[in-house]
């Protein structure tokens, strides 16, 4: 546990210390104080994805699953960022957050990676919608390799899942009270490779 808190905060440190960095290899950028907790700034990192998207010779597919039907499209690489824009606000980084979420961090051996979760640590304003993330970040390169973020709106929940360098899907869940959840998920996909 002691290796494991030395080695993350060695991570934190060196990241932050290179915010360049993080938007092209996906390194984690973070820098811990005794008195704060540094959050690792999602928004900028998410948007360098999209540049990094709009400069690939590439035509993203959508796949659209909704009550049993599974139905794709070819996007448009502005598309892509239309549909991911309701996740770049608000801005998750240090200087918005810290005061209202706060982090937790594991190695996770059934995936292999590094888990950095946050959570409210106080009410949040009406105006956030934004109730949970995680980053996980391979322990071997120090890179993300998947971002999750959790909204939610009243019966309505939106999850992202952000496949670094690979898609993103989102899954809205409608829950009325006494009917069904109403689930549909859209997924972005511009590499092909997997």
């Amino acid at each position: 546990m002691q290796k494991f808190f030395s080695f993350s905060l060695l991570v934190f440190i060196v990241i932050f210390s290179s915010c360049h960095t993080e938007q092209k290899t996906g390194t984690v950028a973070a820098q811990k104080t005794s008195d704060t907790t540094n959050i690792f700034a999602v928004t900028s990192f998410l948007k360098g994805q999209l540049n990094r998207l709009d400069t690939l010779p590439v035509t993203p597919l959508k796949i659209i699953s909704e009550n049993g039907k599974t139905d794709s499209i070819w996007l448009k690489r502005a598309d892509i960022r239309r549909n991911a824009t309701p996740f770049l606000t608000p801005v998750i980084d240090s200087a918005n957050m810290t005061s209202l979420f706060s982090e937790k961090s594991f190695l996770d051996q059934t995936i292999n990676a590094y888990t950095f979760s946050y959570d409210a640590k106080v009410k949040l304003p009406d105006s956030i919608r934004l109730t949970h993330w995680d980053v996980y970040m391979n322990p071997q390169t120090n890179n993300i390799q998947r971002i999750y973020m959790v909204k939610e709106n009243g019966d309505t929940t939106t999850q992202l899942t952000w496949l670094i360098n690979k898609s993103y899907s989102i899954r809205t869940i409608i829950s009325e009270p006494n009917k069904e959840a109403k689930i549909k998920e859209e997924k972005m996909i511009w590499d092909f490779d997997d």
